[in-house]
């Protein structure tokens, strides 16, 4: 296991070093193998600021950390029904906070659109619902 510091918590990540992420057998390939692959996109991209999109990806970072611990211990329905409450409660704080802080706000967006990119997988029918 390779051990990562996040900023908010340690996620451990199987061998990623050396491990060749773009060849996986697809019929072994899970939805922990495609959060893996989003957290370490967000580590090792070099196409966007990360400066300037620090807040965001510190969202996205934060949900899929939380997400990957619990898609290897829960059974597809409570995953789907604690990230859609998730959602629901980043939704409303988007509605009832005219004033909050401009990189909580984007710390938000980004933990919401790393949940709702994970829902889709499993659910592509969700955003149209």
């Amino acid at each position: 296991m390779k051990t990562f510091f996040l900023g908010f918590g340690i996620i451990l990540i199987d061998a990623l070093e050396g491990r060749h992420l773009e060849n996986e057998w697809l019929s072994s390939f899970t939805l922990a193998n495609m959060i893996e692959r989003e957290i370490m996109f967000i580590y090792k991209q070099t196409i966007f600021d990360k400066a300037y999109y620090q807040s965001y990806e510190e969202g996205r970072l934060e949900a899929f950390e939380q997400m990957l611990e619990d898609v290897t211990v829960m059974y597809e329905d409570e995953f789907i029904n604690k990230y859609l409450t998730l959602l629901d409660s980043v939704t409303d704080s988007f509605k009832t906070s005219e004033h909050q802080d401009e990189a909580v706000e984007h710390k938000l967006a980004g933990y919401n659109d790393a949940i709702l990119s994970i829902i889709t997988y499993i659910r592509p029918e969700y955003p149209y619902n």
